[in-house]
């Protein structure tokens, strides 16, 4: 497991390396799964080599095991044939290849730990590989919508700091001044031109109401019905 903890170390530093540097976030992102996946590479090579030992470590037991039967069957022969001091060499090269087998068969159980901890983190790795790649879409999405934001507001307080909506509301003060300038010179100039004693004269004049318009519009009714 130290040497899965060695890779994942490598990108965490590499990713607070970036996080310093204030990377582009999208970049960044894209950056780790790089470093991610070439731990997972590396790591995976590992498990491989692993195992491969362990295809190499039982090998090498089942040799000592062999040749433990070998010396047991020549320490018997030696037996049968009376000859004692044969029948302890022999013996004592049997117990030399048992205390080599039982060191492998150790040497096994902690490889077998170590690999079946190798697996696991790799199935990890791969498993967070998978999600960040299944995010990263989303992440860019956020990304992009805050530094939308962040721009929005940037304008938004800028304008407010250089007055601007205090410039624009001052013009529209001076827009409606104007406005009503121009509309009091219009009404000057319609009061004063033309003839001023006629103009006086058709304001005495009263206007027709409703009900005298009404009275003519009978009156003439009635004359067309008795000429018809």
């Amino acid at each position: 497991m130290g040497i899965l903890s060695r890779f994942i170390a490598v990108v965490r530093s590499n990713l607070n390396a970036l996080l310093n540097r204030a990377e582009d976030p999208a970049k960044m992102i894209e950056q780790t799964l790089l470093d991610m996946e070439s731990a997972y590479r590396k790591a995976k090579d590992q498990v491989a080599r692993s195992v491969a030992d362990h295809k190499r470590l039982e090998k090498a037991l089942q040799d000592q095991k062999t040749e433990t039967a070998k010396w047991s069957e020549r320490a018997m022969l030696a037996v049968q044939k009376s000859d004692d001091n044969l029948a302890r060499e022999a013996l004592a090269r049997k117990q030399e290849h048992q205390r080599i087998a039982a060191q492998f068969e150790q040497e096994m159980g902690a490889h077998d730990t170590n690999v079946e901890q190798l697996k696991a983190g790799l199935r990890d790795l791969e498993t967070k590989i998978a999600e960040i790649r299944r995010k990263k879409n989303l992440l860019v999405s956020k990304q992009r919508r805050a530094e939308a934001q962040n721009q929005i507001y940037g304008t938004l307080e800028g304008i407010q700091d250089a007055g601007a909506l205090e410039t624009i509301s001052r013009m529209e003060a001076k827009i409606d001044e104007m406005s009503h300038l121009a509309d009091a010179r219009r009404e000057l100039s319609s009061e004063f031109s033309g003839d001023a004693l006629e103009r006086k004269f058709r304001e005495l004049q009263p206007g027709k109401d409703v009900e005298s318009e009404l009275m003519e519009m009978k009156q003439r009714l009635q004359i067309e019905n008795k000429r018809s």
